[in-house]
């Protein structure tokens, strides 16, 4: 499993927890907790050894009625009392300490599988739904603490449960033990199946779980898009099949749980050994002291009346941990279907490695890319083909061409939101992939056309990234940006809402809050992306002088076919199909390269075509 350096965090588990299996990778959650656990356990096992006490008394005093001795009754009855009152006192012990690990394991899986989102490169959030990983962070480790609380304790107790009782059988009559004994393996049997029929189920259950979820948050989240192509019923019918989906596994899993065979064992096992018992008692009053099974003579033991009652009153114990045993293979199937579901995603290797370079000086933002090929996945076609390029440090660059030619990608590669598949990026020199990638993302700023706002106040979009910002550089950021005057008619200003996605501004107004954000960054490499796409001319035309004035010293690469913003920049890259087809200037290429007059044909008057060699 590769991490990056935050990954090594305390929070998480050492590396052997990982190379097991999900399994084990809960476990080592859980045993973080190991003293507390150790705690439920003698708890525990004091409450059930207490517990296992009840029926010799009970069968003490059937035996002491006949004499008519009611103080040794009376002291009986306050001795059962006070064993209920401290098996309440242990009980409740355990149960505080089994929520509070279960609320910690919660919590801490939730942190990790956070983190380790944040930390996956954007090759894996394209190949995986939202509303996936939103029901693993929810849901799936929700079902993960149920399976602890009161999972550890319930566990601890029905085992322990199952040991005392099996012994005090022993202690409390052989010759009744063994008709227990004989029903034992079919027990044992079908517990085992009935966890082996359960499993697969409690897998599928989180699945479909997970889709429905995924379907909801993306409809939600499209609801637009489904309001506009009045699509509402196909989306009806789409979510209805996933539901009936999860109605058909939840009813196998229901009818499953229902004919769990070991409580009709243990109940059989009771009526047998209480026929076994009523007939030993019968030859045991008649004198004899051997019973002949299958033609051969075999002794027994004594067996009173009150052996019988106690011999009852155990077998009538198992019944608690005979359902707990069903409820335990429930809820930890279920957990462990959860955890396996995160597991898989937290040991996803495809994760943004971070190197530890951090220059002493300040940045220049010179940018060199070698050769560099790209590709989203191994059988997609390259996006990128044998890129090489040299941006000098406060140079402005315009990068033009087709829709689908690989040019919003160079971008990308520089800060690392995608890797080169092929070949390297160098920055001030070094390595991208050897820089701390914290570190390179601070130095980048990014302006793209697909403005993405969070749903919460204007200052707090701003200022995403540098939360020490002053009022003073908030609003000299929103000016540059040409947002200052629209955010002042809000009635609360600066701390106006913007709603989810900042659906309730316009697309204007969310790119330059997104310009603004970028400015207040102060980076010292610049890339927008059609960052003026959604403004009109007058404000473009005042943006652009701000852009103008904040390219100052530092390094631009712009993505446009905007004439103004190429005839300003120090050269032009033309690509076509992922490769770089020609590099001028604005002036060059417009007497010079046919593609790239073709832009501008149908908006101006073009100078004459300059054939090279002439």
């Amino acid at each position: 499993m590769t991490h990056d350096s935050a990954s090594t965090s305390p929070l998480y588990l050492s590396q052997r927890w990982y190379t097991r299996g999900y399994k084990w990778w809960l476990l080592g959650h859980v045993l973080k907790h190991r003293w507390k656990i150790l705690v439920i356990s003698v708890t525990t096992v004091v409450g059930i050894f207490l517990q296992t006490l009840i029926p010799f008394i009970l069968g003490y005093v059937f035996a002491t009625i006949p004499s008519g001795d009611l103080s040794l009754i009376l002291s009986a009855g306050t001795l059962v009392i006070a064993i209920g009152l401290m098996k309440l006192v242990t009980n409740s012990i355990a149960a505080a300490l089994n929520e509070i690990i279960a609320q910690y394991v919660e919590m801490q899986i939730r942190i990790e599988f956070y983190h380790n989102l944040e930390t996956k490169s954007m090759s894996f959030h394209d190949s995986t739904r939202a509303g996936d990983l939103i029901q693993m962070a929810t849901g799936d480790t929700r079902q993960i603490n149920a399976s602890i609380s009161p999972g550890v304790r319930i566990t601890v107790t029905t085992i322990s449960t199952l040991l005392f009782t099996w012994i005090a059988m022993f202690i409390a009559s052989q010759t009744l033990s063994l008709v227990f004994l004989l029903t034992l393996p079919l027990y044992i049997f079908f517990l085992t199946r009935f966890g082996r029929k359960l499993h697969p189920l409690s897998k599928k259950r989180q699945a479909i779980v997970a889709r429905m979820n995924a379907e909801l948050q993306e409809n939600l989240t499209g609801v637009r898009v489904v309001r506009t192509f009045s699509v509402q019923d196909q989306e009806i019918k789409k979510f209805q099949d996933t539901l009936e989906d999860l109605e058909d596994i939840l009813k196998v899993r229901g009818v499953t749980s229902a004919f769990y065979i070991p409580s009709l064992i243990l109940g059989i096992t009771t009526a047998l050994i209480f026929i076994a018992g009523v007939y030993l008692i019968d030859i045991t009053l008649a004198g004899a002291t051997n019973i002949s099974i299958f033609g051969f003579s075999m002794y027994v033991q004594t067996v009173g009346m009150a052996e019988l009652i106690t011999f009852l009153g155990l077998t009538s114990i198992l019944a608690m941990p005979t359902m707990f045993l069903r409820w335990i293979l429930d809820m930890t199937l279920l957990g462990f279907a959860g955890a396996a579901r995160i597991f898989n995603v937290v040991i996803h290797d495809n994760v943004i490695e971070t190197g530890d370079y951090i220059p002493e000086k300040t940045a220049q933002g010179h940018i060199e890319f070698r050769d560099v090929s790209f590709s989203y996945t191994e059988d997609s076609p390259s996006v990128l083909s044998n890129i090489s390029l040299t941006i000098n440090p406060g140079e402005t660059v315009a990068i033009i061409g087709p829709t689908g030619c690989g040019k919003t990608t160079v971008g990308k590669m520089i800060y690392r939101l995608y890797d080169v598949t092929k070949g390297a990026v160098f920055i001030d020199g070094v390595d991208a992939k050897k820089w701390d990638v914290k570190t390179l993302r601070r130095l980048v700023g990014v302006i793209e056309q697909d403005t993405f706002l969070f749903s919460t106040s204007i200052r707090n979009n701003i200022t995403y990234g540098k939360d020490n910002a002053t009022n003073e550089e908030i609003m000299a950021a929103a000016i540059a940006a040409q947002a200052h005057d629209f955010i002042e008619d809000f009635p609360e200003g600066y701390d106006t809402l913007v709603g989810e996605r900042g659906v309730t501004l316009s697309g204007g107004q969310r790119q330059r809050i997104a310009m603004a954000r970028g400015f207040l960054a102060d980076p010292r490499i610049l890339i927008m992306d059609d960052a003026t796409s959604a403004v009109d001319a007058a404000t473009e035309a005042r943006i652009q002088q701000a852009i103008a004035n904040i390219q100052k010293g530092r390094t631009t690469i712009i993505i446009t076919h905007r004439l103004a913003t190429l005839k300003t920049a120090n050269k032009i890259i033309f690509m076509e199909k992922g490769n770089i087809v020609r590099v001028g200037t604005h002036a060059d290429l417009i007497t010079s390269f046919a593609p790239y007059r073709r832009i501008f044909k149908r908006y101006m008057t073009l100078p004459p075509l300059v054939i090279e060699g002439n």
